[in-house]
């Protein structure tokens, strides 16, 4: 049976992958992006994608090549963005990694990315876009890329049995690797005024775990944090992070995990973080992946169905109620926009897709949401019509009503 998960990414890579296989060499110097190598980074060129090497102990999951990308802009502000790709959380898990055959083939594409894609910036566009509609586009870019299934904060090698007797070897090398980045940033990125710490899926999770650290380093920047559809609810996390990964979770980040392991991070990081930092999530009312990914972690059937998203959108939704209701910095987008009616699910993430410019609810666009806040100073959430839905009995306690927010809502009831 052909998997419905991977669509997002399969529509892209099913036309990229034909045209490298057709043309060879020809065509996949023209199709595929490839960053400058240059060595001093007030050498790169405006908007123009640069790779850097990085020293310390990095390397992908599989022990092969991890660097930083970067871009540079006109401006002071930063942005720190982490990127997104799957997760690894047991034996089996890491035993299925990512992979354009499986995708190609109508396989379960796998888990996580277990090395850096080749066609890694390729497909980067909204917040990364050199395009005039981008409210970013002259915002200098730090890019930590993701191949190590541990949510950016692993810190072990694991090595899990094989039936003939070997094993897999898994590097859950996060926490190396952000640091050693967080070393080229802190040395480069001097002084902006403006900072924004952001990341999707995965990634979303490890913005939010080092936004503190990041944060503490520039104590005169306006700080924003914005994690773009990374909600998965599990009571497995308090383990994955500490006996699979290694992160030491509250030692380092200051606060313990729990089931809803974005919702622990936003409030740990308001009670650490300056009192004008700016929380920001973003999240596609019943999306497809994120609810597979749920379905895989707590042990069910992987092929998710209507009800499943209509549950895991239940679960977000109440998440992010609780936080409008509770935190005043914190403000959301949520939006049903290209709802599959058939299938009654929605697409993964915007941040760094097309869709960002084309995604609206209650006719504000989700780029100039983002630009309001960050740019204008513009504090609103948009879409609170659509968290009123009551959970499940045996789903998270939520409360009644629509948010109340000091920062103001556009769609609530």
């Amino acid at each position: 049976m052909k998997r419905k998960t991977g669509k997002w990414l399969k529509i892209s890579l099913v036309a990229l992958l034909a045209l490298t296989l057709v043309g060879a060499g020809v065509v996949y110097a023209f199709v595929i992006k490839r960053p400058t190598q240059i060595a001093e980074y007030a050498d790169t060129k405006p908007h123009k994608w640069n790779r850097v090497e990085l020293g310390g102990n990095v390397r992908s999951s599989d022990g092969s090549e991890y660097y930083l990308l970067t871009k540079k802009g006109s401006s002071r502000n930063w942005i720190i963005f982490f990127s997104g790709g799957g997760v690894s959380w047991d034996a089996p898990s890491a035993a299925s990694p990512m992979k354009i055959t499986n995708i190609l083939t109508g396989k379960d594409p796998g888990n996580y990315f277990a090395n850096l894609p080749f066609y890694m910036l390729t497909l980067l566009d909204g917040i990364m876009a050199d395009r005039p509609e981008n409210p970013f586009r002259e915002w200098n870019v730090a890019y930590i890329p993701y191949s190590t299934g541990d949510f950016h904060i692993g810190n072990r090698i694991a090595k899990y049995p094989e039936k003939d007797g070997s094993s897999l070897i898994v590097n859950y090398n996060g926490r190396n690797n952000v640091q050693s980045s967080l070393d080229w940033i802190y040395e480069h990125a001097v002084q902006p005024d403006k900072l924004l710490i952001a990341g999707e899926s995965a990634g979303g999770f490890g913005s939010a775990f080092w936004a503190p650290e990041i944060a503490g380093h520039y104590k005169d920047a306006e700080i924003y944090q914005y994690s773009d559809s990374s909600f998965l609810y599990s009571d497995k996390w308090p383990g994955i992070v500490d006996n699979e990964w290694h992160a030491d979770f509250k030692k380092n980040f200051g606060y313990p995990a729990a089931a809803d392991l974005i919702g622990a991070a936003v409030r740990g990081n308001s009670r650490q973080m300056a009192d004008g930092t700016v929380f920001l999530q973003s999240y596609s009312l019943y999306d497809e992946i994120l609810t597979h990914f749920e379905n895989k972690i707590n042990d069910k059937a992987p092929v998710s169905s209507q009800s499943d998203a209509a549950a895991w959108s239940r679960r977000m939704t109440s998440a992010v109620r609780e936080l409008a209701e509770t935190l005043p910095n914190y403000v959301y987008f949520v939006t049903d926009d290209g709802l599959d009616a058939k299938k009654g699910t929605t697409s993964h993430t915007f941040a760094t897709r097309d869709v960002l410019f084309k995604t609206e609810e209650d006719g504000v666009r989700l780029a100039d949401w983002l630009d309001d806040i960050i740019n204008k100073r513009q504090k609103y959430s948009v879409g609170g019509k659509l968290l009123s839905a009551p959970a499940d009995e045996g789903e998270r306690t939520e409360k009644k009503g629509a948010p109340e927010e000091s920062v103001g809502t556009k769609g609530g009831e």
